[in-house]
Protein backbone atom coordinates (compact mmCIF):
# COMPACT_ATOMS: atom_id res chain seq x y z
CA UNK A 1 0.00 0.00 0.00
CA UNK A 2 1.31 3.45 -0.83
CA UNK A 3 0.94 6.14 1.36
CA UNK A 4 0.69 9.84 -0.01
CA UNK A 5 3.42 11.82 1.94
CA UNK A 6 2.09 15.02 1.22
CA UNK A 7 -1.22 16.57 -0.73
CA UNK A 8 -0.13 17.83 -3.47
CA UNK A 9 1.24 13.61 -4.81
CA UNK A 10 -2.24 12.97 -4.81
CA UNK A 11 -3.69 12.66 -8.42
CA UNK A 12 -7.47 14.56 -7.56
CA UNK A 13 -4.95 17.47 -6.37
CA UNK A 14 -2.52 17.64 -9.75
CA UNK A 15 -2.98 20.58 -11.75
CA UNK A 16 -4.11 18.62 -14.95
CA UNK A 17 -7.13 16.94 -12.88
CA UNK A 18 -7.86 20.52 -11.08
CA UNK A 19 -7.63 22.47 -14.84
CA UNK A 20 -10.27 19.09 -15.95
CA UNK A 21 -12.43 19.28 -13.85
CA UNK A 22 -12.37 22.87 -12.61
CA UNK A 23 -13.02 25.09 -16.06
CA UNK A 24 -15.80 22.50 -17.03
CA UNK A 25 -17.56 23.24 -13.63
CA UNK A 26 -17.05 26.96 -13.77
CA UNK A 27 -18.56 26.96 -17.39
CA UNK A 28 -21.61 24.79 -16.48
CA UNK A 29 -22.06 27.58 -13.06
CA UNK A 30 -21.88 30.67 -14.99
CA UNK A 31 -23.56 29.40 -18.52
CA UNK A 32 -27.04 29.92 -17.00
CA UNK A 33 -26.40 33.21 -15.39
CA UNK A 34 -24.97 34.80 -18.44
CA UNK A 35 -27.26 36.70 -19.72
CA UNK A 36 -28.43 38.03 -16.52
CA UNK A 37 -24.89 39.29 -15.52
CA UNK A 38 -24.67 41.19 -19.14
CA UNK A 39 -28.16 42.66 -18.81
CA UNK A 40 -26.96 44.17 -15.61
CA UNK A 41 -23.85 45.11 -16.35
CA UNK A 42 -25.42 47.25 -19.72
CA UNK A 43 -28.23 48.94 -17.28
CA UNK A 44 -25.14 50.01 -15.15
CA UNK A 45 -23.18 51.18 -18.01
CA UNK A 46 -26.74 52.63 -19.80
CA UNK A 47 -27.52 54.25 -16.18
CA UNK A 48 -23.27 55.65 -15.85
CA UNK A 49 -23.78 57.12 -18.74
CA UNK A 50 -27.17 58.73 -18.60
CA UNK A 51 -25.99 60.58 -15.31
CA UNK A 52 -23.14 61.85 -16.46
CA UNK A 53 -25.03 63.15 -19.18
CA UNK A 54 -27.63 64.90 -16.89
CA UNK A 55 -24.97 66.02 -14.30
CA UNK A 56 -23.49 68.04 -16.87
CA UNK A 57 -26.83 69.34 -18.31
CA UNK A 58 -27.58 70.29 -14.31
CA UNK A 59 -23.99 72.02 -14.62
CA UNK A 60 -22.50 69.20 -11.91
CA UNK A 61 -18.29 68.40 -12.07
CA UNK A 62 -18.35 65.12 -13.00
CA UNK A 63 -15.86 63.55 -10.39
CA UNK A 64 -13.32 60.10 -10.75
CA UNK A 65 -15.61 59.16 -7.75
CA UNK A 66 -18.62 58.60 -10.18
CA UNK A 67 -16.59 56.00 -12.15
CA UNK A 68 -14.87 54.36 -8.91
CA UNK A 69 -19.09 53.84 -7.88
CA UNK A 70 -19.89 52.42 -11.27
CA UNK A 71 -16.94 49.75 -11.02
CA UNK A 72 -18.22 49.08 -7.21
CA UNK A 73 -21.71 48.73 -8.88
CA UNK A 74 -20.86 46.27 -11.23
CA UNK A 75 -18.81 43.80 -8.67
CA UNK A 76 -21.17 43.60 -6.37
CA UNK A 77 -24.36 43.75 -8.66
CA UNK A 78 -22.58 40.53 -9.90
CA UNK A 79 -21.62 39.18 -7.02
CA UNK A 80 -24.99 39.10 -5.90
CA UNK A 81 -26.22 37.54 -9.06
CA UNK A 82 -23.67 34.87 -8.67
CA UNK A 83 -24.68 34.13 -4.84
CA UNK A 84 -28.75 34.14 -5.19
CA UNK A 85 -27.28 31.50 -8.60
CA UNK A 86 -25.65 29.32 -5.88
CA UNK A 87 -28.22 29.72 -3.30
CA UNK A 88 -30.76 27.96 -6.08
CA UNK A 89 -28.88 25.79 -7.62
CA UNK A 90 -27.53 24.44 -3.97
CA UNK A 91 -30.39 25.20 -2.12
CA UNK A 92 -33.06 26.36 -3.65
CA UNK A 93 -33.76 25.02 -7.16
CA UNK A 94 -37.91 25.58 -6.70
CA UNK A 95 -37.02 28.91 -6.27
CA UNK A 96 -35.89 31.34 -8.79
CA UNK A 97 -33.75 33.04 -6.88
CA UNK A 98 -31.48 34.17 -9.60
CA UNK A 99 -34.13 35.73 -11.41
CA UNK A 100 -35.87 37.67 -8.38
CA UNK A 101 -32.05 39.28 -7.47
CA UNK A 102 -31.64 40.16 -11.18
CA UNK A 103 -34.63 41.51 -11.59
CA UNK A 104 -34.70 43.43 -9.01
CA UNK A 105 -31.20 45.07 -9.79
CA UNK A 106 -32.06 46.11 -13.01
CA UNK A 107 -35.76 47.29 -12.33
CA UNK A 108 -33.56 49.62 -9.68
CA UNK A 109 -31.49 50.27 -12.67
CA UNK A 110 -34.09 50.96 -15.32
CA UNK A 111 -35.94 53.77 -13.15
CA UNK A 112 -32.59 55.60 -12.35
CA UNK A 113 -32.23 55.52 -16.10
CA UNK A 114 -35.51 56.94 -16.59
CA UNK A 115 -35.27 59.49 -13.99
CA UNK A 116 -31.87 60.79 -16.14
CA UNK A 117 -33.61 60.60 -19.59
CA UNK A 118 -36.51 62.45 -17.56
CA UNK A 119 -34.20 65.28 -17.04
CA UNK A 120 -32.12 65.64 -19.93
CA UNK A 121 -35.64 65.24 -21.97
CA UNK A 122 -37.50 67.01 -19.94
CA UNK A 123 -40.39 64.19 -20.40
CA UNK A 124 -40.68 62.31 -17.10
CA UNK A 125 -41.04 58.64 -18.69
CA UNK A 126 -41.04 56.88 -15.33
CA UNK A 127 -43.86 58.77 -13.59
CA UNK A 128 -45.91 58.67 -16.97
CA UNK A 129 -45.51 55.05 -17.61
CA UNK A 130 -46.47 54.48 -13.14
CA UNK A 131 -49.75 56.53 -14.31
CA UNK A 132 -50.56 54.46 -17.05
CA UNK A 133 -50.42 51.72 -14.71
CA UNK A 134 -52.22 53.24 -12.10
CA UNK A 135 -55.21 52.30 -14.85
CA UNK A 136 -55.17 48.57 -14.27
CA UNK A 137 -55.31 48.67 -10.23
CA UNK A 138 -58.67 47.47 -8.83
CA UNK A 139 -60.77 49.93 -7.70
CA UNK A 140 -61.49 50.39 -3.73
CA UNK A 141 -64.97 49.89 -3.21
CA UNK A 142 -65.82 52.57 -0.17
CA UNK A 143 -66.62 51.03 3.19
CA UNK A 144 -70.50 51.92 2.89
CA UNK A 145 -70.94 50.18 -0.01
CA UNK A 146 -69.26 46.78 1.15
CA UNK A 147 -71.75 44.62 2.43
Amino acid sequence: MIIPTSISSIKAFSTNALIGTGIPFLIAFFTPITALLLGVGFFTLVDTFTGMWAAKKRGEKIHSRAMGRTVTKMLFYSLAIILAHGLEVIFMPWLAVTSVVAGYIALVEFRSNMENIGYITGIDIWNYLLNKFDAFKPKQIPKNDRE
